[in-house]
């Protein structure tokens, strides 16, 4: 019995949905650049270790007093400084999988 045959022998393309959304990125310039110099900025030394700097000092410390007034409004407010330090690696790992996924198409 082979795989035409029989639906469950066939193997998963699990690269398939991955190959789908970085052929729709390919639509979409203004991601993609943004992925790109962050890439280029944070793989340098310097950039690595600004980067270190960054997850050190701003993502793993803690900044509400639950005691303060309002630490509710100030949990909020630190969540969303510290969102865009998150974007940047995030933009960082989505330019490096792009670069890994296009050395495997190769």
């Amino acid at each position: 019995m082979s795989e035409e045959t029989n639906p469950y022998l066939k193997q998963e393309n699990y690269f398939e949905g991955y190959q789908k959304k970085i052929d729709e990125l390919k639509h979409r310039p203004d991601v993609v650049e943004l992925d790109k110099l962050c890439f280029m900025v944070f793989q340098s030394e310097d950039g690595k270790k600004l980067l270190d700097e960054f997850v050190e000092r701003y993502l793993l410390p803690g900044f509400v007093n639950p005691s303060a007034a309002n630490p509710g409004q100030a949990a909020l407010y630190y969540e969303g400084f510290k969102e865009a330090f998150r974007l940047i690696r995030g933009s960082i790992k989505a330019h490096q999988q792009r670069i890994e996924a296009e050395k495997q198409s190769i």
